[in-house]
């Protein structure tokens, strides 16, 4: 693989550490490199020239790598991360956790003597398309979001849902995206916050529901009969419509319950309790199915499990974004899948961006995987190209996404 970047800053107080990070580098394509043997001099040189990534090394003097990424942030030097250590993978990853809760670009992180493999898989997540979460971004107008609401501007994209055990396409997420008239396709990271800001959340789950149960019912005269998974904000389970309005809409389209799915995340269970256990009830009554989303990052895990009827367990990212060779989330990861299957939960792994998650995922035993790596999220026409494309080669994932 030969890598195109502009410049790469080698932080490493070890003079032969840091030439043997630089030998990788070269032998993987990369030529301009800079290096700096502490925090200070990595600063004074990312204030002279933004690089295109920072390799940082956490154990150094004078301002170690753990302050470095502070200052980073503070003086908004936001640049892609690596972290590198000889120190143990729970330290490394906590690093990490530390950078992204900053608001910084951590590609993930690395254990000391470097490899070229592990850093070439880490390199790769630069041409990885970003999570529309992590930027900072500059937030729409409420009026302009309502035009987009009144005027049917904010349309489904969808996300294919793969056995990682044969490559079956198993299902999509929903995700929605705003087509604007003038200015293209607007990330929903940009607009999203102003909806449940408005309080227009439920509004935005009806719209999608409505427009999926239309799309099933095209796809489904043409031979595609594909379960589809819808978002439920948090914001939405409060209330005694809700479940009612779903079910109306789904028996008018007359697409079969067992369809549908929606999908709530892990933490958006915690406030309002009784009456977000009442929609679930309801919501599983009338057939469809429940996913809790992005499972692992909150704290009431378990009780959330215990509360709800979900039928479905989708593993967060974080805990499948380069997973392998740290045995404290391998413990985590593994521990989740035996959970799942105890309470017969389907499992499904988000964010599989390379051959290496994919491989690590499916040999632990889960059922099915979305990402990158199969394809981005795609506009029905895209969504049904794709489909087509897939029957006529072996199932097997592809790489072009």
């Amino acid at each position: 693989m030969v890598l195109q970047m502009d410049d790469v800053l080698v932080v490493e107080d070890s003079a032969v550490q840091r030439q043997h990070a630089c030998d990788l580098c070269r032998q993987l394509g990369i030529v301009n490199l800079r290096q700096a043997a502490d925090g200070n001099e990595a600063l004074a040189r990312m204030r002279e020239q933004l690089p295109s990534l920072v390799l940082i090394d956490l154990e150094m003097p004078g301002m170690d790598g753990v302050q470095l990424i502070q200052q980073m942030a503070k003086d908004n030097l936001s640049v892609p991360i690596i972290v590198a250590s000889g120190k143990d993978y729970l330290l490394i990853s906590t690093v990490e956790l530390m950078g992204r809760e900053l608001g910084l670009p951590v590609l993930g992180g690395i254990k000391k003597p470097l490899r070229q493999q592990a850093l070439e898989d880490l390199l790769r997540r630069v041409w990885t398309p970003p999570s529309e979460s992590s930027a900072e971004v500059e937030l729409c107008q409420d009026k302009d979001v309502r035009l987009a609401l009144d005027q049917g501007q904010l349309v489904p994209y969808y996300q294919p849902k793969v056995t990682l055990d044969g490559g079956l396409l198993k299902g999509a997420e929903m995700l929605v995206r705003w087509h604007h008239p003038e200015l293209g396709v607007i990330p929903p990271s940009r607009f999203i916050p102003v909806i449940e800001a408005c309080d227009w959340a439920t509004e935005l789950t009806l719209l999608m529901l409505e427009q999926g149960l239309q799309q099933w019912q095209e796809w489904a005269r043409r031979g595609l009969r594909l379960p589809l998974s819808v978002n439920l904000s948090a914001l939405s389970l409060k209330g005694t419509t809700l479940a009612d309005e779903i079910d109306q809409r789904i028996r008018a389209s007359r697409v079969p319950p067992r369809f549908i799915v929606f999908e709530i995340t892990e933490t958006a269970v915690a406030d309002n309790l009784a009456e977000a256990i009442g929609i679930a009830a309801r919501l599983r009554l009338s057939g469809v199915g429940l996913s809790i989303d992005d499972f692992g990052t909150g704290f009431a895990t378990f009780q959330q499990l215990m509360r709800f009827p979900f039928t479905e367990l989708k593993i967060d990212q974080s805990l499948v974004t380069s997973i392998s060779n740290k045995p404290h989330l391998e413990a985590v990861f593994n521990s989740i899948l035996e959970l799942a299957r105890r309470l017969q939960l389907t499992t499904v792994a988000e964010g599989i961006e390379t051959p290496k998650d994919l491989s690590f995922v499916g040999e632990r035993g889960c059922v099915m995987g979305q990402g990158y790596y199969f394809a981005k999220p795609l506009a029905a026409d895209q969504f049904e190209s794709w489909v087509k494309n897939r029957m006529q080669r072996k199932p097997e994932p592809s790489q072009e996404n």
